[in-house]
């Protein structure tokens, strides 16, 4: 048997948790696969880890800090999956929903792959208008967070980075590069993306769409009406451009260029342009 490790974060999104974890747990699983789920609760206080223990009591679920956010409870979880050696990791949102027939596209697109360390991608799309949300990504020009959205086709496509919210990783990516980084919120996906590609690793997006998750991305630290010391304290939050993490991601997969990159998005809310 092969086992996928799902890894999911949460904080006070009861229902949408729940949502999330039926979709998932109803899921048909290919022959040979069994699936296992561990959940970072990061502090909720709206009863997310009761009622999941209630409703799902196969689920791991792991206590966070409170002050973890994303990309740090996805670590969490990370962490305890990686104990049981699973042959894949499944990086999932609770926000959102995955369609019949999702985790054996993910699993078939990896296992049709050449490259035995190839991370698969699922789209996600808007369920009413069925517009594309999240999915891959790739670069179009030399500043790592410029990026144009990946269609899906019929056939995988290739990407260089990805929004994760449905995400599958083969062990032997792992094994090449390890964990997602410590970044405060945001940001690792795009980081782990590009470690992939600079480690030899691949990055294809499923066939179709493969989940449905509303966009939730309006960076409002660039609307001009705001107060300047608002925009800049929103930039600077867990869910902007922390100077740190952009720091990070800047020197890492900007190129020659990358201060500039890196200082430009403080300079324009400082002047306001």
């Amino acid at each position: 048997m092969s086992t996928i490790a799902t890894l999911i974060t949460c904080h006070d999104r009861k229902c949408k948790t729940l949502a999330c974890l039926g979709r998932l747990c109803s899921q048909i699983l290919p022959p040979g696969i069994m699936l296992a789920v561990y959940l970072v609760d990061d502090g909720s206080a709206d009863g997310t880890a009761e009622a999941v223990a209630a409703a799902f009591p196969s689920v791991k679920i792991i206590a966070g800090s409170g002050d973890l956010f994303w990309s740090r409870g996805m670590r969490l979880a990370w962490e305890h999956a990686a104990r049981e050696n699973p042959d894949f990791y499944l990086w999932l949102n609770d926000d959102t929903l995955l369609f019949e027939g999702a985790l054996e596209m993910l699993v078939a697109t990896s296992r049709k792959s050449k490259n035995p360390r190839t991370i698969v991608v699922g789209s996600c799309c808007d369920p009413v208008t069925r517009e594309r949300t999240y999915g891959g990504q790739v670069r179009v020009s030399g500043h790592p967070a410029i990026l144009r959205a990946v269609i899906p086709e019929a056939t995988p496509v290739a990407c260089d980075t990805f929004q994760s919210n449905v995400l599958l990783v083969p062990r032997a990516v792992y094994q090449k590069i390890g964990m997602i980084d410590r970044f405060q919120h945001a940001i690792g996906d795009t980081d782990y993306g590009y470690r992939a590609g600079m480690a030899g690793c691949s990055c294809l997006v499923a066939p179709g769409y493969l989940a449905s998750c509303e966009a939730n991305h309006a960076r409002t630290y660039w609307v001009k009406g705001r107060p300047r010391m608002e925009r800049w304290r929103l930039l600077n939050s867990r869910k902007g451009l922390p100077f740190r993490d952009w720091l990070q991601l800047s020197s890492r997969h900007g190129g020659p260029a990358w201060p500039i990159y890196w200082i430009r998005p403080y300079l324009r809310v400082l002047f306001n342009r």
